[in-house]
């Protein structure tokens, strides 16, 4: 394979030049620029990354682990992350961690083993002491919930989740529904309790007592979804109206009720939360709550860069706390003609 001396010696030029050329950090004539380039394309030079690290103690490597690699939203996420990542030469190291407390601090210790310059780390549900603990020094973004941490190297980004599932809440009551039953996620995991306090407060703000709203807690899977709404279809009386904590959820609740022979939303409405992209193929097209999942992803990557830049000129840095914005999209799953007034 070719090195830079090769290259150098082709081009008629110092090893130094040819490094300027390859960092642009110090400026090269337009004429050598081009001759170090025609003779890196010749020689088909790539520059050694591991190389590079060591020199300037820099791995060029991001981790990022989330709950759940088969999750379209974690997967928008994910979308974000590389596309700023890849603008600044950086590879991402991607993790699964199913949500289990063990697993992401087994995560965490593995991106550390392997010298990642920083971590992304989405929707961890560890305390937030071993958070901070487990950061050990590397910069970290944490997305997807809103911790009271004041880590100098740690950067947090959350959605107004309290905002959305309060909209969707007033447009089941605009649309005359009274009785409800809400699909939420675990209860350990702050976010799905900020969705089911935002939906349930805004119920009783207009009068909806707490007898009239069913909880159901799950793991955020589909088959969550499709076995909670089969208990609920048995209701008596029956909801009108029901709340998944995501759209996984919701969408294998739409299909329990269409296996069952309910129309939705004529019978029984339906809406979730994230707006991933299958929520408006499903039949019927899903009501649910967007966020601002690949903006959430870039914007993660950019604190992150930020944070490693300045750690490595010691510079002195500070938490920074950024709420993302959501907003309710209504589709046909909760558009109803009728309110039913007797269950099937």
């Amino acid at each position: 394979m070719s090195n830079m001396k090769d290259v150098a010696k082709l081009a008629g030029v110092s090893i130094a030049t040819v490094s300027n050329v390859l960092s642009g950090k110090k400026y090269v004539s337009p004429k050598l620029r081009e001759k170090v380039l025609e003779s890196i394309d010749n020689l088909q030079y790539r520059p050694s990354k591991i190389a590079r690290s060591l020199k300037i103690k820099k791995s060029f490597l991001v981790g990022l682990m989330v709950p759940d690699i088969t999750n379209p939203y974690f997967a928008e996420i994910a979308r974000g992350v590389e596309n700023v990542a890849l603008e600044h030469d950086y590879q991402m190291f991607l993790c699964n961690s199913d949500g289990e407390k063990a697993r992401e601090e087994e995560t965490l210790n593995s991106f550390h083993s392997h010298g990642v310059d920083g971590v992304i780390n989405v929707a961890p549900r560890m305390e937030e002491t071993v958070l901070a603990e487990l950061s050990n020094g590397m910069p970290m973004v944490i997305l997807d919930r809103h911790l009271s941490i004041e880590n100098p190297l740690i950067d947090i980004i959350y959605t107004n989740n309290f905002k959305g599932s309060a909209q969707l809440a007033r447009h089941f009551l605009e649309n005359g529904h009274r009785r409800f039953a809400c699909i939420a996620g675990p209860k350990e995991v702050p976010t799905a309790v900020r969705r089911l306090q935002g939906f349930c407060n805004e119920l009783e703000k207009f009068g909806i007592g707490k007898e009239e709203i069913a909880i159901y807690y799950a793991s955020f899977k589909y088959e969550d979804g499709y076995n909670t709404m089969r208990l609920i279809i048995e209701q008596k009386p029956r909801p009108t109206a029901v709340f998944a904590g995501n759209d996984m959820m919701a969408w294998g609740a739409i299909e329990a009720a269409k296996e069952r022979g309910l129309r939705v939303p004529e019978d029984i409405a339906v809406a979730g939360f994230d707006n991933v992209l299958y929520s408006s193929l499903v039949v019927p097209a899903m009501t649910t709550v967007n966020q601002l999942k690949f903006e959430a992803g870039q914007t993660a990557m950019r604190l992150l860069l930020e944070k490693i830049q300045k750690k490595s000129r010691r510079e002195s840095v500070f938490t920074r706390k950024i709420e993302l914005d959501s907003n309710l999209i209504v589709r046909e799953s909760t558009l109803s003609r009728r309110i039913p007034e007797v269950n099937q």
